[in-house]
């Protein structure tokens, strides 16, 4: 083997290697984004919770103003004064969607970025199997040029 076929089949194996480190190097870097998705979406789902809780709490402080004012007007809150009872009910089912709707949309978005951490790692996955078979290309391509 002359010095030029050494130089090409160290060029080739140095090449192949840089392909498989790209393709490593991508996949850390995907499943680093996936971790960090997934963590993001640990917390939407807890600011989620806290956003229900305070629909909740709002709601319960209305109901007791409601309540406070009606007994304050003389006009009561009991079964005697329908408006009133009817107006408490609004007001606790909104409460109630509301919280709902917190949950529902914390939900539904730390599904979308648990669904984007999956896709990420599979496309790390997919980088680093690209890249062995490319550097496997390159090293065979290279051995049969040099050796063939």
């Amino acid at each position: 083997m002359s010095g030029f076929e050494l130089i090409g089949a160290l060029g080739t194996a140095l090449s192949a290697g840089a392909t498989v480190a790209g393709g490593v190097a991508e996949k850390r870097n995907q499943d680093f984004i996936a971790q960090q998705e997934e963590m993001k979406a640990q917390e939407e789902l807890a600011a989620s919770q806290r956003e229900a809780q305070q629909s909740k709490r709002e709601a319960s402080l209305a109901l007791s103003r409601q309540q406070a004012l009606a007994a304050a007007s003389g006009g009561g809150s009991g079964a005697d004064a329908p408006t009133i009872v009817r107006l408490m009910s609004d007001v606790a089912g909104q409460g109630q969607m509301n919280a709902s709707a917190n949950l529902y949309g914390g939900q539904q978005r730390a599904a979308g970025l648990m669904d984007s951490a999956k896709g990420r790692r599979a496309s790390g996955r997919a980088s680093l199997l690209g890249s062995a078979l490319g550097g496997f290309g390159q090293a065979a391509s290279g051995a049969y040029k040099a050796f063939g």
